[in-house]
């Protein structure tokens, strides 16, 4: 009777704690170490995705697709080969599928900073690598086909090339670049009612994950000599909208210390704006109107240096 109600109390245990999840996958792919920002060897953990099918939360790999203008049309899965490795780390046996899975982890690490900063936990979307398409779509989308991750609205889709060549990072693993065109998914619906927002945004996003205002300089083949690029040096007297709305919001957070606060506050105001609603206020206002006190002040200080006069900063 005694073993009978031991081994009742041990079922009602393990039954309270209900069943155990799998660890999440882990990989050695390429990538960009979070402490030195060098191109490196990364272990890098994707939970729920498909190591040899190369899928999961953050995206769906589709190698050799042709894009046409308002449809995607074959293409296959990568079908990667994985050995395990010391610490259960498995790794691809092919180049091609290291530079997949370090694409995929760097496509990971930009949802889970946008996550964290209270963006909308989107559906997988599909990420076409080295597309094939025609002059007709080539034409009509350019820019979709260039070196990296790249969002192509008009298919709800990434496409995915390697390069470029000569630069410190490919494109493909530059964490602050791959955030930009995420956040770029993200912000679509602010993006028709407020392109140049949207874009500032997108690009501050980008600063903010990767910790780096000049983190588009990695991914080119020459660098950024005169540091054009860079979100942190003055702006140029003719620069867009979208410039100073970066710099602006890249500023505040520097000065502030807290980067994902300032996303955070940035993605609340992006909602507003795109809801719909009639605003007066520009994106750097609506920012300011969730602060109070010194923070409130401090950000007023910071946008009007950037952006002149603001409806929140009389």
């Amino acid at each position: 009777m005694v073993r009978n109600l031991s081994i009742a109390v041990l079922a009602s245990l393990v039954a309270a704690c209900g069943p155990q999840q799998a660890p999440s996958p882990r990989a050695s792919v390429p990538g960009v170490d979070p402490l030195s920002g060098a191109l490196s060897t990364i272990e890098a953990e994707l939970p729920a995705a498909d190591l040899a099918n190369v899928r999961g939360p953050a995206g769906t790999v589709l190698l050799g697709a042709s894009l046409e203008s308002a449809r995607v049309v074959g293409g296959a899965s990568p079908d990667c080969q994985m050995v395990r490795g010391a610490g259960n780390i498995q790794q691809p046996t092919s180049a091609r599928c290291a530079s997949l899975l370090g694409a995929y982890a760097t496509l990971e690490r930009a949802r889970g900073f946008l996550l964290a900063a209270g963006a909308e936990s989107l559906a997988p979307a599909l990420v076409v690598a080295e597309p094939r398409f025609d002059a007709h779509a080539e034409s009509a989308a350019e820019g979709e086909f260039g070196p990296g991750l790249h969002y192509v609205a008009r298919l709800d889709l990434f496409t995915l090339l390697s390069g470029p060549t000569g630069a410190r990072i490919p494109a493909g693993l530059n964490p602050g670049a791959v955030t930009r065109e995420v956040s770029r998914r993200q912000l679509r619906a602010l993006a028709e009612l407020h392109p140049e927002e949207a874009e500032g945004l997108a690009l501050f996003l980008g600063a903010a994950a990767s910790g780096d205002p000049g983190y588009l300089a990695g991914s080119q083949a020459l660098g950024d000599p005169r540091g054009e690029l860079d979100l942190s040096r003055p702006l140029l007297a003719d620069a867009s909208s979208a410039a100073i709305v970066a710099g602006a919001l890249w500023a505040w957070s520097d000065a502030s210390g807290d980067p994902l606060g300032a996303a955070r506050a940035a993605l609340a105001a992006s909602r507003a704006l795109a809801s719909g609603r009639e605003h007066d206020s520009p994106l750097l206002s609506l920012v300011v109107e969730q602060l109070n006190g010194s923070e409130r002040d401090q950000a007023c200080a910071v946008f009007r240096a950037h952006a002149g006069r603001l409806p929140a900063c009389p």
